[in-house]
């Protein structure tokens, strides 16, 4: 559930007897910065794990998995790094969207198919598990692309809740229950390490035209960039405005928080279907 941003066009100012005004000659009373409030629910803990993701460990040979949060972040850099005419964040926000449409798409095929099962057991209605203590998340990200994260995030708890539910109702048995959720999972963790390939080094169109020293560098860490990416024909759908172009005005949202650790969890609480889920 989201609490809409104030715009613009639902606020009305009234100046105070001592506040001054155009007409006076002085500074002139301006609408502050926007933000928004999205609350997600959290019912399973496949899906909870992947909202803080986890450190790697070199003594076990256990790998990093990024997290929602951390995947946020990584999504900001891109965004503001695409708006300062940086082809290799573009070409980056371009991956990520075509990866987030096909793991939307890998979600819901095999949700439908374990809505078959559920739906195929005769005189059975079936309703899903759910938690009695579901955890509730509070986000405010930057970019359109964080929130495309969070959406399949849920979209994945949803997914895990049907295979629990399967298992549960014995019509998943142990090694079908245990590949589906491994598998459930397998893309938003493939979508969120997406990113990972990307280097920061302010570059720009001109310079990789150019061949600058930076331009060189950038072509050497990530490849030679795709003609129509160079040009600028092809972008993202959500991909932000170029600075300083016409029509450029990056949308007026609080940045999110780039530390997972510095999130205010205390709003979450304890989640409830307990189940053999794995990461």
């Amino acid at each position: 559930m989201a609490d809409n941003p104030t715009s613009n066009d639902n606020i009305r100012t009234t100046p105070s007897s001592d506040s001054p005004s155009p007409a006076s000659g002085g500074t002139p009373i301006e609408p502050g910065r926007l933000t928004n409030s999205v609350r997600m629910t959290i019912q399973t803990r496949v899906a909870q794990r992947l909202i803080h993701g986890r450190r790697a460990d070199p003594a076990s040979g256990t790998p990093a998995i990024v997290g929602l949060y951390r995947y946020a972040a990584m999504t900001r850099q891109l965004w503001t790094a695409a708006g300062n005419d940086d082809p290799y964040a573009d070409w980056w926000l371009l991956r990520v969207e075509q990866e987030t449409d096909a793991v939307r798409e890998q979600i819901q095929r095999l949700r439908q198919h374990i809505d078959r099962f559920l739906e195929g057991a005769p005189a059975m209605d079936i309703t899903l598990a759910h938690s009695l203590e579901p955890a509730v998340v509070e986000l405010t990200f930057g970019t359109p692309y964080a929130y495309q994260g969070a959406y399949l995030l849920a979209d994945l708890d949803e997914l895990v809740l049907a295979i629990m539910t399967g298992r549960f109702v014995g019509l998943l048995d142990r090694e079908t229950f245990e590949r589906h959720l491994e598998e459930s999972g397998r893309g938003v963790r493939r979508l969120f390490a997406t990113i990972q390939g990307y280097r920061h080094l302010a570059v720009t169109r001109d310079d990789v035209r150019q061949a600058t020293q930076k331009g060189q560098r950038a072509i050497e860490l990530m490849g030679e960039l795709p003609g129509e990416i160079l040009s600028g024909e092809l972008r993202a759908a959500h991909a932000p405005p170029l600075r300083g172009k016409a029509d450029a005005s990056p949308p007026e949202t609080a940045p999110e928080n780039a530390d997972p650790e510095d999130k205010d969890v205390a709003a979450e609480k304890p989640d409830g279907p307990d189940g053999s889920e794995q990461d």
